[in-house]
């Protein structure tokens, strides 16, 4: 049952951050046609889908389907992902308006650092678990930490790391 609540709020929160990422036809005046804000808000929500995984990892840990080493590299690898997050969030929430030409190549460096700590909680720590249950639970907060992930994209520009193409 809870398995099915955590799937439930991952989808829903999936399909709220991919509305954002969408602009209605007439350009209306509101805050959902600020792309700063956007990006703002998809990182905000990368924080909290970070602090859903965290309650996840323990209630698995507490239920014995993950050992203590997978824990903590599980807890490494989140607060590896956290500090990168805030470092986004921090430098979107400083900004009014696009990355001018200057600012562009710091904001895809933390841009690359979020999506680098996010491919090795994926590759290296959810998808080594011994546990199905577990990897398919930590894998759904993922899809939605990429959903957002997809939205700061779109604003940074920024190529993913695996598919950089260095001629543009």
């Amino acid at each position: 049952m809870r398995n099915r609540s955590i799937t439930a709020v991952g989808l829903v929160l999936v399909l709220s951050l991919a509305s954002l990422s969408f602009k209605c036809g007439n350009g209306g005046s509101n805050d959902n046609s600020n792309p700063v804000r956007t990006a703002s808000r998809a990182a905000d929500a990368i924080a909290k889908s970070i602090g859903e995984m965290n309650k996840v990892k323990r209630e698995l840990a507490r239920q014995g389907k993950i050992s203590s080493a997978e824990e903590l590299k599980l807890t490494q690898q989140l607060l590896k992902l956290n500090t990168a997050d805030k470092a986004v969030v921090n430098r979107l929430k400083a900004m009014n308006a696009a990355p001018t030409s200057a600012e562009r190549p710091q904001l895809m460096s933390l841009f690359n650092e979020l999506t680098t700590a996010l491919d090795d909680l994926d590759r290296t720590g959810v998808v080594s678990l011994g546990d199905a249950d577990a990897r398919a639970r930590l894998a759904t907060i993922i899809t939605t930490i990429r959903s957002s992930v997809a939205i700061i994209q779109t604003f940074v520009g920024a190529i993913p790391n695996s598919d950089a193409n260095p001629n543009g």
